[in-house]
């Protein structure tokens, strides 16, 4: 006789699916098979800096695992975030999972780095960036979120990107929200992503160009 194949019958659970009330909103989590990989990893020894405008350290799915970082804009430790955007992209990264509150983030159980890079009106220069960056290879993060249109094309970032890159780490860059090319470069100090709709197609407003690496919702 043939075997075709043979394998245990075995029970398995079902996908982890976290609790939080808003997560049936998500669309991007299932997009992303998100809840499969869950089943390996929630992100847990992971630390992602966010350089933005400051994080709400008060927020209920953000207080639990948020670090006080670095204001490289006013050289202190005030990282209150004085615009919104900042708290924003902390959430979608590592927003607390199946805690019954909000949503859930990328990585729900990893912790925070909260860093302000910009002015009070949330704009930033590289110089800022590029420090940040450092800082936060410096105190643990292996990934740093920079959500700046333009910076995918700067060299000075770029220079912090690879001291990253020697600890380890990963930069991810927004490719920006022009709806154009970049203009930049392709370059392996960072990676630079770009947005895709719920029908896995570049979003209108969305920028593209050779300097992107990865497009995703």
């Amino acid at each position: 006789d043939v075997v075709d194949f043979a394998e245990v019958d075995m029970q398995v659970p079902a996908t982890f699916v976290p609790n939080d009330p808003s997560y049936g909103s998500q669309w991007h989590h299932p997009k992303m098979s998100n809840p499969t990989a869950w089943d390996s990893s929630l992100g847990q020894g992971v630390k992602v800096a966010i350089l933005d405008t400051g994080v709400d350290v008060t927020h209920p799915d953000l207080a639990a695992s948020v670090e006080i970082g670095w204001n490289t804009y006013d050289n202190n430790n005030n990282i209150a975030d004085v615009h919104g955007h900042g708290t924003s992209v902390a959430g979608t990264a590592a927003a607390i999972g199946n805690n019954l509150v909000g949503v859930s983030g990328v990585a729900p159980q990893a912790s925070i780095l909260a860093m302000r890079i910009s002015d009070p009106s949330a704009y930033a220069y590289f110089s800022d960036m590029a420090e940040g960056v450092v800082y936060a290879a410096d105190h643990g993060a292996r990934v740093a979120n920079i959500s700046y249109a333009n910076a995918c094309g700067s060299v000075t970032v770029m220079n912090a990107g690879d001291y990253l890159r020697s600890k380890g780490g990963v930069l991810v860059i927004a490719a920006g929200n022009s709806g154009g090319d970049t203009g930049a470069v392709a370059s392996p100090s960072l990676t630079c992503v770009s947005a895709t709709d719920s029908n896995d197609a570049r979003t209108s407003w969305s920028s593209f160009g050779n300097s992107v690496d990865l497009s995703a919702p």
